[in-house]
């Protein structure tokens, strides 16, 4: 708890310091982007995998299920793996902000030494880091970590010191680097400038293989080390026989729009051998049996709906293909089985790629934007991914929409609510596609997630681009008049520019079907999450808003004027009103207003460089509160607060949430669980009051 305070630079009371709070994982797997894998070296069933924003998973079943295993890491984004052979609790990670490295399976990580992307850049980098990381088979301190700076850096010391012994003579990237099994002196890299380069000195010196200049990775046969495979991207895949002095083409019946990301070769036998490549967003396996004179296609994969509920990628069928792969791992345990990590499914095989099967059970990675409760369901809204909801408390979810492959609504889902239509749940959502040809929209159910409808009836149709928060307009506001479920408010970003009305405040008097823009927008339309309805009185709205003219502003009127009434922080990316009237506003600290914004109290002092986005309020309870502190980049920065006071003390309870800087945190009290959304999903059950 200390560090996190010192952290964040909280200088308000604290309540005492109690037991560490343990969050219960409630969201799904699937759905987002993975990056590498790497098998446990001693340990049979046990593999690690890591994506973009979330960290590091761990599974000890083969994958069957998975756990977010990241508390120390310096950043969420991992983009490559590797596991020490000689103390196979040791696992390096590289990160956005630097080479982590945990001595006991992942539980822990700490930030090794001067590795950053201002120091050395031992970092991992989308597109960059293929297999950046290589250990020593037979020295546990002798660490090899391949730069997107064009550098390969040693260490000798499990990564505590570090030397330069390669750099390129032009700027390129060092995809990945690579050390012989059973001669451990033979280390070779693969670069975006030189080709295949083999160092038989444990790098000292080095020298260039006859390969394409452009070389994403290498593998290099365990029971013979003459034998070297490359990936070469478009080139396809080249070989050597006598450790890279020569180099032969070995692409028959490889697709020829096929970019060849990863080779791999198995420990029993060096004919068979494997690669992944991709053409677009498809992905294609092969195997070759004869030592790469021929391939064998096997790009589908079996689909676990269960497990992963998004259909966007591969529909409802039980089958779909393998999309954009990034790593391929081999047990050493046993040969046949693979392991390969990609976009959306990462996917698993036990007869060495014959078939595949998705297995991501657990390993969450959905961008949450919104939580809701009504029914006895939870609803989430999901960046990529969609709506969705569960009627087991988070157990298994079901996906509401998209429910198909639909290029004009495939996208980012924003807000969600839900409410009562003759005893059944209906639902609106806000969409933004991944295709800007296609507008904002909101979706609309009737019957409880069902079917659905796509609107766009009043609102633009054309994509604000001038003062958004995220480079193009999004409908991230949505609120429904606690009164008269008929009143919806929507919130998009972006101002008039070449001929358009922009974004700002649109207003529908039919429960979502139509919509007008509302003649007089607040003084900023930079908008996040800001939006809400007073419970108190109807007419009378909040809007935050960011950056320049940012604030928090008022109508009276149900929109139709707008005030501003907070000025003391420009960045208002939420706002919440409780039951009774009282106003919260957060910025880089929270405020609270209790006669509508005429007058403030600050009830936080922190002095980094957070800002408050998450914030709830018990309904039962007005001085039980609590907030997010998110920093807007991808380190394993932030913290969740609480108040049983309305604000006088406060007490960290982030624990052990994965993801320490929530978005989103939302109350269920017929559960009196807090959940806590950003990426992925947590709840926490709260102490009733006493």
């Amino acid at each position: 708890m200390k560090s996190a305070i010192i952290g964040l630079g909280l200088t308000v009371a604290l309540c005492a310091v109690a037991a560490p709070e343990s969050w219960t994982p409630c969201g799904w797997g699937g759905g987002g982007f993975y990056w590498c894998a790497a098998f446990h070296p001693t340990q049979d069933g046990v593999i690690y995998m890591a994506g973009d924003v979330n960290g590091v998973y761990k599974s000890e079943d083969h994958g069957r299920n998975w756990r977010i295993v990241n508390h120390g890491l310096a950043n969420y984004g991992v983009y490559s793996l590797a596991v020490n052979r000689c103390h196979p609790d040791t696992v390096y990670a590289a990160t956005q902000d630097g080479l982590c490295k945990s001595v006991d399976a992942g539980k822990h990580w700490e930030l090794l030494p001067r590795t950053g992307p201002k120091e050395l850049r031992l970092t991992g980098e989308r597109k960059k880091s293929i297999r950046a990381v290589a250990v020593d088979p037979s020295d546990s301190n002798v660490v090899y970590v391949a730069s997107p700076a064009g550098k390969v850096f040693k260490s000798t010391d499990g990564g505590r010191t570090w030397s330069v012994v390669y750099e390129e003579p032009v700027n390129g990237t060092i995809y990945s680097v690579a050390v012989a099994a059973k001669q451990p002196s033979l280390v070779l890299a693969a670069t975006e400038t030189s080709g295949v380069l083999i160092s038989e000195d444990a790098g000292r010196t080095w020298r260039a293989g006859s390969t394409p200049k452009k070389v994403a990775s290498v593998a290099i046969a365990e029971s013979d080390a003459n034998i070297i495979f490359a990936a070469c991207f478009t080139d396809g895949v080249w070989k050597s026989t006598d450790q890279g002095r020569t180099w032969t083409v070995v692409s028959e019946g490889l697709a020829k729009d096929c970019s060849i990301l990863e080779v791999a070769i198995s420990p029993a036998n060096p004919s068979d051998v494997c690669v992944i490549g991709k053409a677009d967003w498809n992905g294609r396996f092969y195997a070759s049996h004869d030592g790469g004179l021929t391939w064998i296609e096997s790009s589908q994969l079996a689909v676990d709906h269960a497990g992963n509920p998004t259909v966007l990628q591969g529909g409802n069928s039980a089958k779909t293909r393998l999309s954009a792969p990034t790593n391929l791992a081999v047990n050493p345990h046993n040969p046949q089985e693979l392991f390969i990590s990609a976009n959306w499914r990462p996917c698993w095989s036990d007869d060495g790629g014959r078939t595949w099967t998705e297995r991501d059970r657990g390993a969450d990675i959905s961008c949450v934007h919104d939580i809701r409760f009504h029914g006895g369901r939870a609803y989430v809204a999901a960046m990529d991914e969609g709506a969705f909801y569960s009627d087991d408390n988070g157990n298994r979810w079901h996906q509401i929409a998209p429910n198909k492959h639909d290029p004009s609504l495939n996208g980012h889902c924003w807000r969600i609510a839900a409410t009562d239509q003759q005893g059944v749940d209906r639902i609106i959502a806000t969409f933004s596609p991944w295709w800007q040809k296609y507008p904002g929209r909101v979706v609309i159910s009737e019957d409880a997630g069902k079917s659905y409808q796509v609107v766009t009836n009043g609102l633009p149709d054309y994509v604000p681009k001038a003062n958004t928060m995220w480079g193009i307009g999004h409908a991230h506001a949505l609120a429904v008049d606690p009164r008269d479920a008929r009143i919806v408010y929507l919130g998009m970003d972006g101002d008039p520019k070449g001929g358009n009305a922009g974004g700002g405040i649109f207003k529908s008097e039919d429960g979502g079907r139509a919509w007008r823009q509302l003649p007089h927008q607040p003084g900023s339309r930079r908008v996040f999450y800001g939006l809400v309805v007073d419970p108190t009185n109807s007419r009378r709205l909040y809007w935050g808003a960011c950056g320049v003219g940012g604030g928090l502003y008022r109508s009276d009127d149900g929109g139709e004027s707008w005030q501003l009434v907070f000025k003391n922080e420009t960045w208002v990316f939420n706002v919440l009103v409780t039951g009774d009237g009282t106003v919260y506003c957060p910025g880089r600290n929270l405020w609270r207003s209790a006669d509508h914004g005429k007058s403030w109290k600050q009830l936080t002092k922190f002095s980094g460089n957070g800002i408050i986005v998450g914030l709830e309020c018990d309904p039962e309870n007005a001085k039980r509160l609590w907030h997010s502190v998110t920093f807007w980049n991808d380190s394993a920065q932030g913290g969740v607060f609480k108040t049983n006071d309305g604000g006088v003390t406060w007490q960290e309870i982030t624990g052990d949430l994965p993801y320490r800087k929530p978005l989103i945190l939302r109350f269920n009290p017929s559960t009196k669980e807090l959940w806590a959304g950003g990426v992925g999903l947590h709840r926490l059950t709260q102490p009733s009051d006493k």
